[in-house]
């Protein structure tokens, strides 16, 4: 027997279905898929000239560190007059500090460190941009998937309406299950106008790091949840590695200070010319000199650089400790997550089936208005919360993944 709740739609239906179409994403709209999202979003030229200008300014401290300081050169003029006798003198020479101690080896050591650690951290931030992205895939796919379910719940209502209200004009239904009605519709009508714009709040985020203005998610949360990596071991963290790479150049800045505390030796070569009396000679002129660490003796150095060093061993201590943390939390949430929407789609199928139930006992008078409200509401609910759970779902791998510093 045919379904008292099928037909054309007319009325408040009508009305609902044309709001509906007006929703729905254009047709210019630029549907791709997760992997496209993130190749868009990791080609994006501010996130590449951060890497680069990070990169080349490190290197650029590594290149200004040389094995010799610049040498100094000067020139002098002497004049001596007196008791009918005038001598000039003039110097020209090089001096070029020597740096025996290894002091200036460290420093560049320290510096190529350091570029190890900005290179740690350009891969770090490609880590989070990705589940940056990829987040925002899963809220603008939850977001989308919701609203189908809810316009959905809506058409079943408006249908209900229409049927209602013919049964009332003929006396065959009461006022109040009219009612009823109407109020559960407009309410579902409210919900499904949130729900739009959630969309545009949620998606329009996932656009922005694509920079396509149209995008739009193609994979459903079912295959979000499925596709997401789920690695077995913990991966090495790019800003660990980060924190390592900085620990090893505050070793080499104190060894820098210990070396800088021994002298340094000046060795020095020019020429000097002597005219006196029309007479002139010349000749070679070398020296030797030493830095004597007579007043400052660099324990104040070498002290602030051990200090450094301690606190970056204590920065490092932490981080391994808060990231084993993060680690078992964000585990115990994506398994969790992954439980209830395995457990709730157990009850999809029975979700399903309740709507015709109640439309059938309505139809034999064995029902009511209320419990084939209730009907949709349940089906619908049990619908809402499957892509609740499989968002949490989506999102604690994601969150799993980044924890762990897997590639994702």
């Amino acid at each position: 027997m045919p379904s008292a709740f099928t037909g054309r739609l007319s009325g408040p239906a009508l009305l609902m279905g044309a709001a509906l179409v007006a929703a729905a994403p254009p047709v210019a709209a630029q549907a791709i898929t997760e992997a496209q999202a993130i190749e868009r979003a990791l080609s994006q030229p501010e996130l590449a000239a951060l890497g680069t200008a990070n990169r080349n300014e490190a290197q650029a401290r590594v290149s200004g560190i040389r094995r010799f300081d610049n040498p100094e050169a000067s020139v002098s003029r002497e004049s001596v007059s007196g008791n009918g006798r005038s001598e000039t003198e003039w110097q020209v020479g090089v001096v070029q500090p020597i740096d025996i101690s290894g002091r200036r080896s460290s420093l560049r050591a320290a510096a190529r460190a350091e570029v190890g650690a900005v290179e740690a951290d350009s891969a770090r931030r490609r880590q989070e941009r990705v589940a940056e992205v990829r987040r925002a895939y899963a809220s603008c796919a939850a977001a989308v998937e919701r609203v189908r379910i809810t316009n959905a719940f809506v058409i079943r209502l408006n249908e209900a309406e229409r049927i209602v209200t013919a049964r009332a004009g003929a006396g065959d239904a009461a006022v109040y299950d009219l009612r009823r009605l109407r109020v559960e519709t407009r309410a579902a009508e409210a919900q499904a106008l949130l729900q739009e714009g959630e969309i545009q709040a949620a998606c329009s985020t996932l656009r922005i790091l694509t920079g396509e203005p149209q995008a739009r998610p193609t994979a459903s949360l079912a295959a979000l949840a499925v596709n997401v990596p789920n690695q077995a071991g913990a991966a090495s963290r790019p800003d660990l590695l980060a924190r390592e790479q900085r620990l090893s150049a505050a070793a080499e800045q104190v060894r820098a200070a210990v070396r800088a505390r021994l002298p340094d030796l000046a060795v020095g070569v020019g020429l000097k010319r002597v005219s006196s009396e029309g007479e002139s000679a010349m000749g070679p002129i070398v020296s030797l000199g030493a830095r004597i660490p007579l007043f400052d003796r660099g324990s104040a150095a070498v002290a602030e650089a051990r200090a450094r060093l301690r606190a970056q061993q204590a920065q490092l201590g932490l981080a391994r400790s808060e990231i084993e943390a993060v680690v078992s939390a964000a585990k115990a949430r994506a398994e969790a997550a992954l439980q209830a929407a395995e457990r709730a789609q157990t009850a999809s199928e029975d979700a399903r089936r309740l709507g015709p139930i109640a439309e059938a006992a309505y139809q034999g008078g064995e029902g009511n208005v209320v419990e084939l409200v209730d009907a949709y509401r349940t089906a619908h609910d049990a619908e809402i919360d499957i892509i609740d759970h499989l968002e949490r779902a989506v999102r604690g791998r994601i969150d799993l993944n980044l924890a762990r510093g897997d590639e994702q």
